[in-house]
């Protein structure tokens, strides 16, 4: 399908996406299958996602894996965890939302989408 811009600035968007990648790797399956997509979601937002194989998340955990207090500082994001904290307050400061949906079962993986106003052609 066809890849839809969003208004946003790239290198935080390049951040986001570097975090959520990583992730799908790190915890997804062995071998990991990654599958990632976009759409318009209307209200002039456009919503991608990232899906991963893995052991997921399980769902009293969803809140708490955004939570690291942490500065916006792209250069340390990789290691030790701080990672999803910083891909929130990017989005969040780009005018978005992050979510997870997850079930927590092995083997089903976790669900990460995100929200940014759609660019302008």
């Amino acid at each position: 399908g066809n890849w839809i811009n969003s208004q946003a600035y790239a290198p935080w968007v390049e951040e986001i996406w570097i975090n959520l990648i990583s992730n799908a790797i790190k915890y997804g399956g062995v071998p990991p299958v990654i599958k990632v997509g976009c759409e318009l979601t209307g209200n002039g937002m456009v919503k991608y996602w990232i899906k991963d194989n893995g052991d997921g998340i399980p769902k009293d955990q969803h809140q708490k894996i955004f939570r690291k207090h942490t500065r916006l500082q792209p250069a340390k994001a990789s290691g030790h965890g701080l990672g999803l904290s910083i891909v929130k307050r990017i989005i969040e400061k780009l005018g978005g939302k992050v979510v997870v949906e997850s079930t927590g079962k092995k083997g089903e993986g976790a669900l990460f989408s995100f929200k940014l106003p759609v660019g302008k052609v």
